[in-house]
């Protein structure tokens, strides 16, 4: 269940990043982001109400609610330095180089402190998803990169914080749920950084989406639905299967944006990019079945 929980989370991930890409340049990275983190919020708190669950909220004593508000807030943070780095380097280079730290940091981290055991089936299977990511790291795009020549040194910060943001935040809810409700758990912890945007954006008197064209709107909104509901399934499915597993099925999500951006742009795959897809789902069929 929970491996299905975070594949789910990957493809819907990778269609609020499909339908966030025409907006780049026009909509701050933390717009984006903090509107995905308000849709979690709205939609967990529409399942506890529908489920009668609503006082699980108060069931959730302080610290551990605020261990989930601040690993929550590292997963969004995550999201922010990954789209940030885009302005410096290719997408799928960026995606590649902080799925690879995220896998391996999370494997060791998951080893370390949650206890989390390593077989070979799961280096077998983390191995063929990290090549499956690696081939495809160039996507399905034949134009020639906007990058400028230095930009993946300019780039290496913010990769490697995304890298590590997802791997804290990981670690963190994968302890901090155990013990609660997982859609109370979500809820609470995704309205911490959705909060903190709205303060961010208060002292920087900037709310965009006052202010967007209609066209950036339909999109936002869009990539909204997708990616609250992707940050919901994620935390849902930290609850049912190992962090390792998860972050490992997670780093899928460029394959999804691959195919979707052939199914939606017409793009071209490449003999290459359909070999590392076919890398990744071995990879997914080791870890799942």
């Amino acid at each position: 269940m929970g491996e299905s929980l975070v594949l789910g989370s990957a493809f819907l991930w990778a269609f609020a990043t499909v339908l966030a890409k025409p907006m780049t340049g026009r909509v701050r990275p933390g717009t984006i982001v903090a509107m995905h983190a308000w849709v979690a919020v709205l939609v967990g708190a529409t399942l506890l109400i529908a489920l009668g669950r609503l006082d699980e909220l108060g069931a959730i004593g302080p610290s551990r609610m605020l261990m989930l508000g601040v690993s929550a807030s590292f997963v969004v943070i995550g999201d922010v330095f990954l789209v940030r780095s885009f302005a410096h380097l290719d997408p799928g280079k960026a995606f590649t180089a902080a799925s690879g730290l995220f896998v391996l940091v999370t494997l060791l981290a998951g080893w370390v402190f949650v206890g989390d055991s390593i077989t070979r089936v799961t280096v077998a299977g983390a191995l063929a998803i990290m090549v499956g990511v690696y081939m495809t790291r160039g996507g399905v795009h034949t134009a020639t990169t906007a990058s400028v020549r230095g930009s993946t040194m300019a780039a290496t910060p913010t990769v490697v914080l995304a890298g590590l943001m997802w791997a804290a935040g990981l670690i963190g809810l994968d302890h901090s749920i155990e013990h609660v409700d997982p859609i109370a758990g979500s809820t609470v912890g995704y309205l911490f950084p959705a909060l903190a945007y709205l303060v961010w954006a208060t002292r920087d008197q900037r709310f965009e989406i006052t202010s967007l064209v209609a066209a950036d709107q339909r999109l936002l909104a869009g990539s909204a639905v997708f990616g609250g509901l992707a940050l919901v399934g994620y935390t849902l499915g930290i609850k049912y299967a190992h962090a390792g597993i998860v972050a490992m099925l997670e780093s899928t999500a460029p394959i999804f944006a691959i195919l979707l951006a052939v199914a939606f742009f017409k793009e071209r795959i490449t003999a290459r990019t359909g070999a590392g897809v076919g890398f990744c789902f071995v990879g997914i069929a080791t870890l799942v079945i």
